[in-house]
């Protein structure tokens, strides 16, 4: 059985009754051997492993397209590929069971993992999506034979080999092309990656280029006899904004002149409309819309919330599988729903709520529960068992939230009750007033003739309904519902691409015109009025937000409100649920894009690159409805609705237009820009200027790969050496295709500290240099568990992650639990998932035997389990 990660290995021992094998480095029982991968254990091979040509970065030489691809070992894992390549040649098995995460990228890890062994046993299928022990055990009672995936693996090897064949030759053509026009960048392009980049470089020309316009409202605060007060604005049918401070000031003019109770044309109330809205709870949580939640809430970036989220999964076991692109449950799981309902009963915050549900058993419709939109896996809901351990801070606010999303769901909609008057001031009747909504394009240049009208919309709610287990208050109901409906409704809502010229922020002021109740009104009262002009100015489309950002991933970057139309749009966007996070992480890692608090950033180098894509006439590299539409082919091959070699037929094509569009076109000239700023460790990546060097792609590549052949002749349990396959590489789930250059210093900088970081004035004492040389890392780099796509180095006080910039706080300390780790230590630790038995110290300092135990999402990174 071969489990796509450590901890869930021993989940499923846990369940099975399963021990440690005596002196082995997996688990065994007289039935089962149970194994795990460190994420992808094999990858495709670089571009010089098939054509010795294609070693240099030469335009001449490209387009590289393999007839097959070929696999290798992936650097950080060799020693666990070994040990599961010795189990899947053991002739003691009569079978392998395919216990890797249950989606199109834990397919491709064990198939590769299957393939690059040789391996010949039957395989059937683990599909689960929690790891609770009751759900083990119920998928243990189903396994499904392995070829009932084999399209879900066509999709995946297809996504792979696209990866390959359009990142690397577009980032060898791209940058080779430049460097004729006398540029030094390496241009790092990625089949996801740079669409993505394409958004917010588009969204930031539209801030630079904006012209802000100014414009004036006027505004009228009304008072009843009785003394209550009101805010309103002023309207001309569908206008609202005037085009110059005098317009507004004549208007005030002429209505403070009738502003008084008394007078005969003075304010009074000429319409009334009063209606109920129904607000429906919102969907349940898939990854992207948690994600997109969890950072206007909480400010999470997708990263984080996704880590925070495969935490709760894996460790305390509270929640279903995070990495759904689905909002709905299956017939099934309604099925249990009493069950989930009971046992959330028993935690305190959300009994009352759970308790109301069991005595009023709700009946899900279409918004809840649909076969059809549920593919891989179901919405993200709690599993209802109580955490294994104490949740941290942002576990327990992001697991409140996914509670809070599931129960809110089968409670009935909020109501708002919206009450809107108009006010007419001055002489005459003046023309009817207008229900529509403001015309903010429009602006006017002339006064019209009196009577004028102001209109005021009050808002309360009257049923909480969801909003209530939501733990939304009235106030905030009411200015929520202001933000989308008010007297000056903004269009840049969150996910929305804003028009060219510009669009008002949503000023709170304004909510505030709506955000309460009118007071009792009848057609025909009298009122008293006060008028001020208000001056204004059309500000820009915001920046992107991490959420903002993922919403228009979600939609392939087209302008989407509506939450029906976008759940139609999923199979289109860029990238997957799963692998969006990944994206946005690169880009900064990559330094084509910096956070400046919430907002999401294009550099010089990110926007330069789009420039180089426009200049060589190949900006459908960066084409988000390309990209969509290859994403929703994808699908359709999941789904057996598209052969395979049909879509890598066209990849093949697609790649060999631009190649000869770049080959055409003139060499753009260019600034320098900054490289990026580390490696992926995807194969291929470039040597340095002047197309040599020792990076991946010089002389310590070839040595390398010379490595990995002599052990892969040693014998039985080694890994073999590279092996042709109809698939692609085993890239990280991030949009691994884009290639980076090697750092040349990487694996020396240090981690910081979470106390005291080191002193860039003055040189560490000799014993600190000391202590380092002893537990430098050495040899292949490894993997970061927590993030997945950084790698640990040494700092002063112990292993961290060189991501630790871009906010990854993983970490394991020299000194941990009384003993001070080696690096081999902390090797066995990673790849392994524990360390060998050794003496530590309890929290009363007694010594104890016991092993470390890896737990990415824990500040120490592992914890002691006691033998």
């Amino acid at each position: 059985m071969i489990a796509e990660k450590p901890s869930v290995a021993r989940d499923l021992a846990h369940v099975l009754g399963v021990r440690p094998a005596k002196g082995a480095e997996w688990l065994e029982s007289d039935r089962f051997a149970i194994t795990w991968c460190v994420g992808h254990l094999v990858e495709l091979d670089e571009p010089a492993s098939y054509d010795p040509a294609w070693k240099a970065w030469r335009l001449d030489r490209l387009p590289m397209l393999p007839a097959e691809f070929m696999l290798r070992p992936s650097a950080h894992a060799t020693k666990q590929l070994r040990i599961v390549s010795k189990l899947l040649e053991d002739r003691r098995f009569t079978g392998v069971i395919n216990a890797c995460d249950a989606g199109r990228e834990g397919e491709l890890i064990f198939r590769y993992v299957y393939q690059y062994a040789r391996s010949r046993l039957p395989v059937r299928r683990l599909w689960i999506s929690s790891l609770t022990d009751d759900a083990i055990r119920r998928g243990f009672t189903s396994l499904r034979p392995g070829h009932d995936f084999d399209r879900l693996a066509d999709a995946a090897r297809s996504r792979s080999e696209a990866d390959w064949l359009v990142g690397l030759n577009a980032t060898r053509a791209i940058t080779a092309r430049s460097r004729d026009g006398g540029g030094d960048a390496l241009f790092s392009i990625g089949r996801v990656q740079t669409p993505t980049l394409a958004l917010l470089v588009a969204r930031e020309q539209e801030i630079r280029t904006f012209v802000p316009r100014p414009y004036w409202e006027v505004r009228g605060d009304f008072r009843t006899a009785d003394g209550a007060r009101f805010p309103t604005l002023w309207r001309d049918g569908k206008v609202a904004r005037l085009a110059a401070v005098a317009l507004a000031d004549q208007i005030v003019a002429r209505d403070r002149d009738h502003g008084s109770i008394e007078d005969a044309a003075g304010p009074r109330v000429v319409n009334l409309r009063a209606r109920v809205v129904r607000e429906p709870p919102p969907q349940l949580f898939d990854l992207t819309s948690l994600q997109r939640t969890a950072n206007r809430r909480f400010g999470f970036s997708a990263a984080r919330t996704l880590e925070i989220a495969q935490a709760l999964y894996e460790r305390h076991k509270v929640v279903t599988y995070p990495r759904t692109d689905s909002r709905h449950l299956s017939s099934d799981v309604a099925k249990e729903l009493p069950g989930l309902f009971r046992s959330l009963t028993e935690l305190p915050e959300y009994a009352s709520f759970a308790r109301h549900l069991l005595d009023h058993p709700p009946r899900p419709n279409g918004r809840i529960v649909d076969d059809s939109k549920v593919h891989d896996h179901h919405a993200i809901i709690p599993t209802g068992t109580r955490p294994r351990g104490t949740l941290d801070r942002d576990e327990a606010r992001l697991f409140d939230l996914i509670v809070r999303r599931f129960l809110g769901a089968f409670f009935p909609d909020a109501e708002l009750a919206i009450t809107e008057a108009w006010i007419r001031v001055g002489p005459g009747e003046g023309a009817p007033p207008d229900w529509s909504a403001v015309d903010r394009d429009k602006l006017l240049d002339v006064v019209p003739p009196p009577p004028d009208h102001y209109l005021a919309r009050g808002r309360v709610r009257t049923v909480a309904g969801w909003q209530e287990v939501a733990g939304i208050d009235a106030a905030a109901a009411a200015k929520a519902a202001a933000r989308h409906d008010g007297p000056n409704k903004d269009s840049t809502t969150s996910g929305s691409k804003a028009p060219h010229d510009g669009r008002d922020e949503r000023d709170e002021r304004d909510e505030d015109l709506a955000a309460t109740a009118l007071p009792p009104l009848v057609i025909g009262q009298r009122l008293a009025g006060a008028f001020t002009p208000i001056a204004r100015e059309t500000k820009p489309p915001p920046r992107y937000t991490e959420a903002t950002l993922l919403a228009a991933m979600e939609s392939a970057g087209r302008s989407i409100d509506d939450e029906a139309l976008r759940a139609a749009m999923k199979d289109v966007g860029l990238g997957t649920p799963a692998t969006r996070a990944a994206i946005i992480e690169t880009l900064l890692r990559r330094r084509y894009v910096v956070r400046d608090r919430q907002s999401l950033v294009p550099t010089d180098a990110g926007i330069g690159l789009i420039g180089v894509l426009a200049a060589t006439k190949v900006s459908s590299l960066a084409s988000a409805e390309l990209t969509g539409s290859w994403e929703a082919r994808l699908s359709r091959i999941a789904r057996g609705e598209e052969s395979r070699a049909a879509f890598m037929a066209d990849i093949a094509r697609y790649v060999t237009e631009v190649i000869d569009a770049i080959r055409g076109a003139p060499a753009p000239a260019l600034p320098t820009l900054p490289s990026p700023a580390s490696t992926d460790g995807s194969p291929g990546s470039p040597p340095s200027r002047g197309f040599r060097g020792k990076g991946r792609g010089g002389r310590n590549g070839a040595r390398r790969q010379a490595a990995n052949r002599r052990t892969a002749a040693r014998g039985p349990g080694s890994p073999a050496p590279a092996i042709r396959t109809g698939s692609p590489r085993a890239g990280s789930r991030s949009d691994s295709n884009s290639v980076a250059p090697p750092s040349s210093r990487a694996g020396t900088s240090q981690v910081a500290s979470r106390s005291a970081p080191p002193s860039r004035t003055q040189p560490p004492l000799k014993s600190a240099r000391i202590a380092r040389q002893n537990t430098r890392l050495d040899g292949a780099p490894l993997t970061c568990p927590r993030c997945g796509t950084g790698h640990l180095m040494t700092g002063s006080r112990g292993w961290g992650c060189d991501r630790w910039r871009e906010g990854c706080r993983f970490v394991v300390w020299f000194e941990t639990a009384g003993r001070r780790l080696t690096p081999a230590q902390l090797r066995a630790l990673i790849t392994q998932g524990k360390t060998r038995k050794a003496t530590f110290r309890d929290p009363t300092g007694q010594p104890i035997e016991a092993r470390l135990v890896l737990d990415p999402a824990s500040a120490t990174g592992a914890r002691v389990e006691p033998l």
